[in-house]
């Protein structure tokens, strides 16, 4: 196996290390989140700054007239790009949950003669709790049919089985949020349109650290947060996709933001065409600023040389976890094969949570713990390093050894 040092010394991203904000106190801390919360890209204090010193301290309501406006909609097109969308099919929006509501209650009225919404058991439980919502919200008698794919042989196949001409929709996490499997965007999509189905994607595990192409794989609508991979701060908006080719979903909760002409303060204002009728109330506008400095970072990065980093950096922690973790219980839950998986792996070990307390507390190591024994490991490759995984690995090993479990079976945060 090639060292650490030398991998880190060839690592064509190496520099972006530090253009994130490293806390000087901490300077051993390795944070492997399982991308839950990205690092804060020094930028966003420019930012910052600007936006509520200058705009909002000095120029105040003149803000809307001078950039402000602009914002949800020019950080989307960046998004955007991200995705290999067109100009205008993406924009920021509320969170995911409500972006994730009112694309899905727009596509059951498109098919609201079907009766089915189909998504797995390994998709975001919030999401699958707005599905529900939905459904009942689209004034029909559509259902959701939760497949069970986490324990499949063949989980693609289950899924596609699901897929009938009574689906109205299919909405799934590209990423699973525990598992880190990944599902193929364009197998899905086709089966899909197939059947006469609209996907409607969750790529919040995915942006920022999988080579997207929404155009090329088929994606006509998708919902994803920012503050991950992204990078864009913690409740930062979330973003709202849908193709231009679905012009004639509308959004089911209108707003004044989302109509033609909002400063006409007419309650019959038609709606604004393209994404913009996807808007309900005032943009945000301190969150939704600090959204670009990390998405400029991934674009400068190029999403391409993101991947392969990533790729390398999860190979090795899986292998490294065979070599010195499999002998204390410790069981890779993410797909071997890197078409197959996103940039977190998760480990199952019946101690998880206090293993990733020990980390946490006497390790400078930060993954993050799933219920009821999960850990994840995100890889974040703009700021994550090959001697970063080797070092995580051996705090590991030194807290099972040390007898970190013991210390820390009895203690419960409130946030796992």
């Amino acid at each position: 196996m090639i060292s650490a040092s030398e991998l880190d010394a060839r690592d064509p991203l190496s520099g972006f290390r530090d253009r994130f904000v490293h806390n000087s106190n901490e300077p051993e801390l390795i944070y492997l989140d399982g991308n839950s919360l990205g690092r804060q890209p020094r930028a966003a204090a420019d930012v910052l700054a600007r936006v509520v010193d200058q705009e909002w301290g000095e120029r105040l309501i003149r803000g809307w007239n001078e950039g402000w406006l602009d914002i949800a909609e020019g950080v989307g097109d960046l998004i955007g790009e991200l995705l290999g969308a067109q100009p205008g099919e993406v924009t920021l929006a509320e969170n995911t949950s409500v972006c994730l509501y009112k694309a899905v209650v727009a596509a059951l009225r498109e098919r609201s003669s079907r009766r089915k919404v189909v998504t797995d058991d390994e998709n975001f439980p919030s999401d699958i709790q707005i599905l529900r919502s939905a459904c009942r919200s689209a004034g029909s008698d559509q259902t959701v049919e939760i497949v069970e794919t986490s324990a499949a042989t063949d989980p693609t196949g289950a899924l596609l089985d699901a897929i009938d001409e009574s689906t109205a929709v299919v909405s799934l996490s590209h990423v699973a949020y525990r598992s880190g499997r990944r599902w193929n965007l364009k197998a899905v999509n086709r089966a899909a349109e197939q059947a006469g189905a609209l996907v409607v994607w969750d790529f919040s595990h995915s942006v920022g650290a999988i080579p997207i192409d929404v155009a090329v794989e088929g994606v006509d609508v998708a919902v994803g947060c920012t503050y991950k991979y992204l990078n864009g701060g913690p409740g930062a908006p979330a973003f709202i996709y849908v193709s231009s080719q679905q012009s004639a979903l509308s959004n089911p909760i209108s707003g004044w933001f989302g109509s033609k002409k909002p400063f006409d303060f007419d309650y019959q204002s038609p709606p604004a065409e393209g994404i913009q009728r996807f808007l309900t109330g005032t943009p945000h506008v301190v969150s939704a600023a600090l959204v670009q400095p990390g998405i400029e970072l991934l674009l400068e990065a190029g999403m391409d040389n993101v991947y392969k980093k990533s790729v390398r950096l999860t190979e090795r922690f899986i292998d490294l976890c065979d070599k010195h973790l499999a002998k204390f219980s410790f069981e890779i839950a993410t797909p071997r094969d890197p078409a197959s998986r996103g940039s977190h792996i998760a480990v199952i070990q019946a101690q998880a949570q206090a293993i990733g307390l020990a980390l946490i507390n006497e390790q400078s190591v930060i993954p993050d713990f799933r219920p009821p024994d999960l850990l994840r490991f995100g890889f974040a490759p703009l700021y994550i390093g090959f001697a970063d995984v080797d070092a995580t690995v051996k705090r590991i090993v030194d807290v099972v050894e040390g007898g970190g479990i013991d210390r820390w079976k009895d203690n419960a945060p409130l946030v796992p």
